[in-house]
Protein backbone atom coordinates (compact mmCIF):
# COMPACT_ATOMS: atom_id res chain seq x y z
CA UNK A 1 0.00 0.00 0.00
CA UNK A 2 2.78 2.55 0.74
CA UNK A 3 4.38 2.06 -3.43
CA UNK A 4 1.60 4.35 -4.65
CA UNK A 5 1.78 6.70 -1.62
CA UNK A 6 5.44 6.86 -2.82
CA UNK A 7 5.07 7.17 -6.34
CA UNK A 8 2.71 10.17 -5.46
CA UNK A 9 5.21 11.98 -3.56
CA UNK A 10 8.20 11.54 -5.93
CA UNK A 11 5.63 13.46 -8.64
CA UNK A 12 5.01 16.48 -5.76
CA UNK A 13 8.34 16.71 -5.09
CA UNK A 14 9.51 16.77 -8.96
CA UNK A 15 6.03 19.33 -9.58
CA UNK A 16 7.81 21.46 -6.99
CA UNK A 17 10.99 21.08 -7.83
CA UNK A 18 10.90 22.33 -11.23
CA UNK A 19 8.09 24.80 -10.27
CA UNK A 20 10.99 26.72 -7.97
CA UNK A 21 13.55 26.18 -10.48
CA UNK A 22 10.82 28.25 -13.49
CA UNK A 23 11.21 31.18 -10.39
CA UNK A 24 14.24 31.24 -10.00
CA UNK A 25 16.17 34.54 -10.83
CA UNK A 26 18.48 34.81 -13.96
CA UNK A 27 22.22 35.57 -12.94
CA UNK A 28 23.11 38.31 -12.51
CA UNK A 29 24.38 39.95 -15.25
CA UNK A 30 28.25 41.16 -14.95
CA UNK A 31 31.20 42.50 -17.21
CA UNK A 32 33.20 39.85 -18.44
CA UNK A 33 37.24 40.01 -20.11
CA UNK A 34 36.90 40.18 -23.84
CA UNK A 35 38.81 36.75 -23.92
CA UNK A 36 35.91 34.95 -22.62
CA UNK A 37 33.25 36.89 -24.43
CA UNK A 38 35.06 36.23 -27.84
CA UNK A 39 34.64 32.35 -28.36
CA UNK A 40 31.26 32.67 -27.29
CA UNK A 41 30.18 35.74 -29.79
CA UNK A 42 29.03 33.17 -32.94
CA UNK A 43 26.78 31.08 -30.93
CA UNK A 44 24.88 33.98 -29.24
CA UNK A 45 24.99 35.64 -32.09
CA UNK A 46 23.18 32.37 -34.08
CA UNK A 47 21.10 31.79 -31.06
CA UNK A 48 19.69 35.27 -31.65
CA UNK A 49 18.98 34.60 -35.27
CA UNK A 50 17.01 31.39 -33.82
CA UNK A 51 15.10 32.93 -31.35
CA UNK A 52 14.36 36.17 -33.33
CA UNK A 53 15.75 38.33 -30.83
CA UNK A 54 18.65 41.36 -31.04
CA UNK A 55 21.93 40.90 -30.18
CA UNK A 56 22.98 43.26 -27.32
CA UNK A 57 26.72 44.34 -26.75
CA UNK A 58 27.97 46.67 -23.47
CA UNK A 59 31.15 47.90 -23.09
CA UNK A 60 32.39 48.97 -19.80
CA UNK A 61 34.15 48.56 -16.94
CA UNK A 62 33.76 48.68 -12.98
CA UNK A 63 35.48 51.95 -12.37
CA UNK A 64 33.20 53.78 -15.17
CA UNK A 65 29.95 55.26 -12.83
CA UNK A 66 28.22 55.28 -15.88
CA UNK A 67 28.87 51.34 -16.34
CA UNK A 68 28.33 50.58 -13.00
CA UNK A 69 24.92 52.53 -13.05
CA UNK A 70 23.80 50.78 -16.49
CA UNK A 71 24.57 47.54 -15.25
CA UNK A 72 22.43 48.53 -12.30
CA UNK A 73 19.47 48.83 -13.87
CA UNK A 74 19.78 45.77 -16.01
CA UNK A 75 19.84 44.03 -13.06
CA UNK A 76 16.97 45.35 -11.69
CA UNK A 77 14.38 42.16 -12.01
CA UNK A 78 11.31 43.47 -14.03
CA UNK A 79 13.96 44.88 -16.71
CA UNK A 80 16.36 42.32 -16.71
CA UNK A 81 13.65 39.44 -17.74
CA UNK A 82 12.55 42.10 -20.16
CA UNK A 83 16.02 42.66 -21.77
CA UNK A 84 16.15 38.86 -21.61
CA UNK A 85 12.76 38.34 -24.30
CA UNK A 86 13.97 40.98 -26.71
CA UNK A 87 18.11 40.67 -27.03
CA UNK A 88 20.58 37.98 -25.97
CA UNK A 89 23.28 39.75 -24.31
CA UNK A 90 27.18 39.83 -23.56
CA UNK A 91 28.83 42.86 -21.29
CA UNK A 92 32.54 42.72 -21.97
CA UNK A 93 35.27 44.33 -19.53
CA UNK A 94 37.52 46.82 -21.09
CA UNK A 95 39.77 46.23 -17.83
CA UNK A 96 41.76 49.89 -18.33
CA UNK A 97 40.83 51.13 -21.88
CA UNK A 98 43.05 48.09 -22.81
CA UNK A 99 40.41 45.71 -23.74
CA UNK A 100 37.47 45.93 -26.11
CA UNK A 101 38.55 46.72 -29.51
CA UNK A 102 38.24 42.88 -30.76
CA UNK A 103 34.49 43.02 -30.13
CA UNK A 104 33.99 46.58 -31.47
CA UNK A 105 35.62 45.61 -34.83
CA UNK A 106 33.69 42.30 -35.16
CA UNK A 107 30.67 44.73 -35.86
CA UNK A 108 32.09 47.23 -37.75
CA UNK A 109 33.00 49.61 -35.68
CA UNK A 110 36.75 50.65 -35.37
CA UNK A 111 37.20 51.17 -31.18
CA UNK A 112 34.35 51.85 -28.48
CA UNK A 113 34.60 55.60 -28.06
CA UNK A 114 32.76 55.90 -24.29
CA UNK A 115 32.26 53.85 -21.34
CA UNK A 116 29.38 52.31 -21.31
CA UNK A 117 28.88 51.22 -25.14
CA UNK A 118 26.25 49.92 -25.90
CA UNK A 119 25.79 48.21 -29.74
CA UNK A 120 22.62 46.82 -30.89
CA UNK A 121 23.37 44.31 -33.79
CA UNK A 122 20.87 42.90 -36.25
CA UNK A 123 22.23 38.94 -35.97
CA UNK A 124 21.30 38.02 -39.16
CA UNK A 125 23.75 40.43 -41.08
CA UNK A 126 26.18 41.59 -38.25
CA UNK A 127 24.93 44.84 -38.57
CA UNK A 128 25.00 47.45 -36.27
CA UNK A 129 21.84 49.85 -35.90
CA UNK A 130 22.24 51.86 -33.52
CA UNK A 131 25.67 53.71 -34.40
CA UNK A 132 24.06 56.79 -34.41
CA UNK A 133 23.29 57.54 -30.92
CA UNK A 134 26.48 55.18 -29.60
CA UNK A 135 27.51 57.63 -27.25
CA UNK A 136 23.54 58.32 -25.55
CA UNK A 137 24.68 55.74 -23.02
CA UNK A 138 27.96 57.29 -21.91
CA UNK A 139 26.31 59.17 -19.59
CA UNK A 140 23.69 55.93 -18.52
CA UNK A 141 23.65 57.23 -14.47
CA UNK A 142 21.87 60.71 -16.02
CA UNK A 143 18.78 58.46 -17.33
CA UNK A 144 15.81 57.17 -15.81
CA UNK A 145 13.85 54.32 -15.45
CA UNK A 146 11.83 54.91 -17.91
CA UNK A 147 14.30 56.23 -20.74
CA UNK A 148 16.01 52.73 -20.35
CA UNK A 149 12.59 50.99 -20.73
CA UNK A 150 11.77 53.86 -24.14
CA UNK A 151 14.97 52.99 -25.54
CA UNK A 152 15.96 49.30 -24.88
CA UNK A 153 12.27 47.99 -25.08
CA UNK A 154 10.03 50.42 -27.32
CA UNK A 155 13.04 51.48 -29.91
CA UNK A 156 12.48 49.77 -33.50
CA UNK A 157 16.31 49.67 -33.88
CA UNK A 158 15.87 47.81 -37.63
CA UNK A 159 13.61 50.82 -38.87
CA UNK A 160 15.79 53.19 -37.86
CA UNK A 161 18.80 51.93 -39.23
CA UNK A 162 16.76 51.25 -42.32
CA UNK A 163 16.25 55.11 -42.76
CA UNK A 164 20.18 56.06 -43.14
CA UNK A 165 21.01 58.18 -46.07
CA UNK A 166 21.85 55.95 -49.59
CA UNK A 167 25.66 56.63 -50.13
CA UNK A 168 28.05 56.54 -52.81
CA UNK A 169 30.40 53.02 -52.20
CA UNK A 170 33.07 56.07 -52.13
CA UNK A 171 32.11 58.16 -50.64
CA UNK A 172 31.46 55.60 -48.24
CA UNK A 173 34.99 54.78 -48.09
CA UNK A 174 36.26 58.22 -47.41
CA UNK A 175 34.01 58.21 -44.08
CA UNK A 176 35.26 54.62 -43.08
CA UNK A 177 38.54 55.56 -43.63
CA UNK A 178 38.18 59.18 -41.67
CA UNK A 179 36.68 57.05 -38.74
CA UNK A 180 39.38 54.80 -38.61
CA UNK A 181 42.12 57.45 -38.63
CA UNK A 182 40.48 59.01 -35.28
CA UNK A 183 39.82 55.48 -33.56
CA UNK A 184 43.35 54.82 -34.13
CA UNK A 185 44.69 58.79 -32.63
CA UNK A 186 42.40 57.60 -29.83
CA UNK A 187 43.42 54.31 -29.03
CA UNK A 188 47.06 55.86 -28.90
CA UNK A 189 45.23 58.05 -26.11
CA UNK A 190 44.19 55.09 -24.39
CA UNK A 191 47.31 53.55 -24.20
CA UNK A 192 48.59 56.54 -22.45
CA UNK A 193 45.63 56.67 -19.96
CA UNK A 194 44.95 53.56 -19.31
CA UNK A 195 47.95 52.91 -17.14
CA UNK A 196 47.37 56.31 -15.65
CA UNK A 197 43.97 55.14 -14.32
CA UNK A 198 44.92 51.80 -13.31
CA UNK A 199 47.83 53.09 -11.02
CA UNK A 200 44.88 56.06 -9.40
CA UNK A 201 42.54 53.24 -9.02
CA UNK A 202 45.34 50.53 -7.51
CA UNK A 203 46.50 53.09 -5.25
CA UNK A 204 43.27 54.53 -4.28
CA UNK A 205 44.88 58.01 -4.74
CA UNK A 206 42.98 60.76 -6.13
CA UNK A 207 43.55 61.74 -10.37
CA UNK A 208 46.48 64.69 -10.62
CA UNK A 209 45.75 67.77 -12.23
CA UNK A 210 47.75 66.81 -15.40
CA UNK A 211 45.87 63.84 -15.82
CA UNK A 212 42.70 65.24 -15.69
CA UNK A 213 43.33 67.55 -18.31
CA UNK A 214 44.25 64.83 -20.80
CA UNK A 215 41.10 62.78 -19.67
CA UNK A 216 38.83 65.68 -20.32
CA UNK A 217 40.58 66.59 -23.49
CA UNK A 218 40.61 62.52 -24.79
CA UNK A 219 36.58 63.46 -23.80
CA UNK A 220 35.89 66.03 -26.10
CA UNK A 221 38.01 64.85 -29.31
CA UNK A 222 36.33 61.02 -28.64
CA UNK A 223 32.76 62.57 -27.88
CA UNK A 224 32.95 64.32 -31.53
CA UNK A 225 33.75 61.35 -33.43
CA UNK A 226 30.15 59.91 -33.82
CA UNK A 227 29.21 63.84 -34.18
CA UNK A 228 31.74 64.37 -37.62
CA UNK A 229 30.88 60.79 -39.13
CA UNK A 230 26.89 61.65 -39.29
CA UNK A 231 27.55 65.16 -40.68
CA UNK A 232 29.75 63.54 -43.46
CA UNK A 233 27.21 61.04 -43.90
CA UNK A 234 24.75 64.05 -44.59
CA UNK A 235 27.75 65.74 -46.45
CA UNK A 236 28.12 62.63 -48.82
CA UNK A 237 24.63 61.81 -49.37
CA UNK A 238 24.44 65.68 -51.54
CA UNK A 239 27.65 64.88 -53.61
CA UNK A 240 28.14 63.23 -56.55
CA UNK A 241 29.58 59.68 -56.41
CA UNK A 242 33.09 61.13 -57.51
CA UNK A 243 32.73 63.87 -55.76
CA UNK A 244 35.29 65.08 -52.81
CA UNK A 245 34.22 65.27 -48.83
CA UNK A 246 35.68 68.19 -46.52
CA UNK A 247 36.96 66.48 -43.43
CA UNK A 248 37.54 67.81 -40.45
CA UNK A 249 41.05 68.04 -38.96
CA UNK A 250 41.78 67.83 -35.17
CA UNK A 251 45.36 68.52 -33.52
CA UNK A 252 47.55 66.36 -31.69
CA UNK A 253 46.72 65.64 -28.43
CA UNK A 254 49.17 68.27 -25.91
CA UNK A 255 50.74 65.24 -24.04
CA UNK A 256 51.75 63.07 -27.39
CA UNK A 257 53.89 66.31 -27.68
CA UNK A 258 55.87 65.85 -24.66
Amino acid sequence: MLKPCLILLTLLSLLLFTSRADTLPAAALAFTDEQQVLPTLSALQQNAVAEQKLLLLVLGSGWCHDSEALLKQFNQPAFAAQLQQRFNIALVDVGYLQYGQAVTQRYQLPLYYGTPTVMVINPATGQLLNKADLMHWTNAASHSATDYQQYFMQQDFLATAAQQPDIAPALMQQINQFERQQADKLALAYQHLGPLLAGFESSDTMPDNAFRRSWNEVAAFRSAIIPAVQQLQQQAATLPADGQLQLPVYPPFSFSKQ
